[in-house]
């Protein structure tokens, strides 16, 4: 049994190798990067000034906590050569740019729309599936994924940061008497709920991209990965950052720029091994041939 799941996992790895090349996944992930990379700005901003909305739901304090987590992420992520994109996010979450959000919206639109496209070729080829919907379909497609990635990010922020009953469950569990025991548990749940809430959109992403219908359970392999290597990824780059990136010379002036790049390739890397993985599982691809003994 051992030798036999060693052999699966052998050939499943080789196979993947196979069709990762044969798809163009590097490139086509590049590609997405690019577009990642044009529309990130304009996407913080949409989810900037959406999060701007709920000091009316949960409050001032709570508000300017969450505001104060994204603005903490965006840091890490962009250093202090992002300081201009923090400075137009923290001026969309005091409203100041009303007008603002509505020129990015229109920004993002195109660039999502357009990198969303290009995940729905990449899927379509590694399921071998033709693409036979109409051109408008499709865009509609990958603005619709596009959108809901940036309604998912808020969300995710809302749960996670906020907390259950937007931040109203530590006073549910104040009245019953449990409140030391929830803020402990939702210390621990946090994390937890993160992976599953990404679990599930890349669920979603895997099911309705590709123009081949599979069962959902087909999807979650490929989404379980892709979330695992999005969060390895993402540690890396931090710890990139915190070791190598602070004053390195061969950054240079567009450092920050090429930073962020790689890690948006990285990420569209680990999305399209995602689909690939699924693909492979759902045809059997990966299995090795055996002779049965009835044919001997």
């Amino acid at each position: 049994m051992l030798r036999r799941g060693r052999d699966r996992s052998v050939a499943l790895v080789r196979v993947l190798g196979h069709e990762v090349a044969k798809d163009r996944v590097a490139g086509l992930a590049a590609e997405i990067a690019f577009f990642a990379v044009l529309s990130i700005f304009p996407a913080l901003l949409i989810a900037a000034g959406l999060l701007s909305y709920l000091e009316a739901l949960v409050g001032a304090e709570v508000a300017a906590r969450t505001e104060a987590r994204v603005t903490d992420a965006l840091a890490l992520v962009l250093t202090d050569r992002g300081a201009p994109v923090l400075d137009s996010v923290q001026a969309v979450f005091s409203g100041e740019y009303g007008g603002l959000l509505t020129v990015a919206s229109l920004g993002a639109l195109v660039t999502l729309s357009g990198a969303w496209a290009v995940v729905v070729q990449a899927l379509n080829l590694a399921y071998d599936s033709e693409e036979h919907r109409p051109w408008l379909r499709r865009r509609l497609l990958g603005l619709g994924l596009g959108l809901m990635t940036v309604v998912v990010v808020v969300v995710a922020l809302a749960v996670v940061v906020v907390g259950p009953l937007l931040g109203r469950g530590s006073d549910v569990a104040d009245v019953v008497g449990l409140g030391g025991a929830f803020e402990a548990f939702w210390d621990l749940a946090r994390l937890p709920l993160l992976f599953l809430v990404l679990v599930g959109w890349l669920a979603l992403v895997f099911h309705l991209a590709p123009n081949r219908r599979t069962p959902w359970r087909a999807a979650l392999p490929g989404a379980v990965a892709t979330t695992l290597l999005w969060l390895g990824a993402s540690a890396a780059f931090g710890l990139y950052l915190r070791t190598l990136g602070e004053g390195n010379p061969l950054l240079g002036v567009f450092g920050g720029g090429v930073v962020v790049l790689t890690w948006m390739y990285l990420l569209a890397l680990a999305l399209l091994l995602g689909g690939e993985l699924n693909a492979l599982l759902h045809d059997g691809k990966h299995r090795p041939r055996e002779v049965s003994s009835g044919t001997r």
